[in-house]
């Protein structure tokens, strides 16, 4: 069995910034990094960040909370890699509601648990995990690693439900674009993504030209509308085309809980870390694709047309990216330096 000792000060030193750091790797809604950190003593205190939430696309905050939690999943496992276990008390103070974990490490000493999940592979990921935003290959997922994505969400106390028919696959098509439609013809909407499209090649938030593939979206071999992050791009006439493009037949996957509140909020985010991180060590990319999410109604109508029991949290596509892309889009987009985000006390 792994036992705790007790741990000395870690307001300062290497373990701190490392945890820190590997924590802000996490994704979070449009590049936004939303959180921030106060340590003390042996606890790191993760604290989200209203200034930096999106009030068109997010008014409820259900998505930076999301993020949040998925930056709480890494600090778990980072610290985890670092030698140390981490106890976490979530909403510990319900008078200041942005303090939304302690995270409180001691050193581990002993045997590893067999049966643990092997934390080593998900340490390793977190480096290279990333949000792919290029055309799939037409490539399946083996069961077993569906398998593993289930599981993944499972023991972050989330649920996950594959589109398996054409009835769930056609609904969840038609109601990414009804969203997405409800979006792009919104002005309050494609200003705020231009706050965090265009910011330049050298801001260490948002989504950066480099992230974004050239090619409109709307020319994707694909049946689910993929969210255009050029705010102000303009709709060329269709020609036809030499070769049609690549068909793309990702698995379509919605991650949710049976409640919905923060504390669901910042454990669907742990979950969908765990999920990506899980994806990422297996080789499989991911992608969002959460317009459904953002508009109250068509979130309902979506819950319903697929039988969900609970709560759908996130909507995303999973599969194999095409490494053709260029080495831009394969590379992760820019986070803030951990001195931005950490406070030491």
């Amino acid at each position: 069995m792994t036992a705790a000792a007790p741990t000395p000060d870690l307001s300062t030193g290497q373990v701190l910034h490392d945890v820190v750091e590997k924590a802000t790797r996490a994704p979070s809604i449009h590049n936004t990094q939303p959180w921030r950190f106060v340590a003390h003593d042996n606890c790191i205190e993760l604290w989200t960040d209203p200034t930096r939430g999106l009030d068109v696309l997010d008014p409820t905050g259900r998505a930076r909370h999301l993020s949040c939690g998925a930056a709480l999943l890494h600090a778990r496992v980072a610290a985890d890699g670092a030698g140390y276990t981490a106890t976490v008390t979530v909403l510990p103070d319900p008078a200041r509601p942005e303090h939304l974990a302690d995270i409180r490490l001691s050193r581990r000493t002993g045997v590893q648990e067999p049966d643990r999940p092997d934390q080593d592979l998900l340490d390793d990921a977190i480096s290279t995990r990333r949000t792919a935003r290029e055309p799939f290959t037409p490539g399946r997922l083996a069961g077993d690693v569906i398998a593993a994505l289930y599981r993944a969400a499972e023991l972050e106390g989330c649920w996950l439900r594959v589109a398996d028919t054409a009835d769930d696959e056609t609904a969840i098509a038609v109601l990414l674009t009804r969203a997405d439609e409800l979006q792009t013809t919104d002005p309050a909407y494609r200003d705020e993504l231009r706050r965090w499209t265009g910011q330049g090649e050298a801001a260490d938030d948002g989504v950066p030209p480099w992230a974004v593939p050239a090619a409109d979206p709307s020319r994707r071999g694909t049946n689910y509308r993929v969210r255009d992050f050029v705010a102000d791009r303009e709709t060329a006439a269709a020609v036809a085309a030499d070769e049609p493009p690549p068909v793309e037949r990702p698995l379509i996957a919605v991650l949710g809980t049976r409640g919905d509140d923060v504390g669901a909020w910042l454990a669907a985010g742990q979950g969908l870390g765990r999920l990506l991180l899980t994806a990422t060590s297996l080789g499989v990319a991911a992608s969002p694709m959460t317009q459904p999410l953002e508009v109250p109604d068509i979130r309902t109508r979506l819950g319903s047309e697929l039988g969900l029991v609970g709560h759908p949290q996130m909507l995303l596509r999973l599969g194999y990216a095409d490494s053709t892309g260029s080495a831009e889009n394969a590379a992760s987009t820019p986070r803030r330096p951990v001195e931005d985000v950490l406070t030491t006390s």
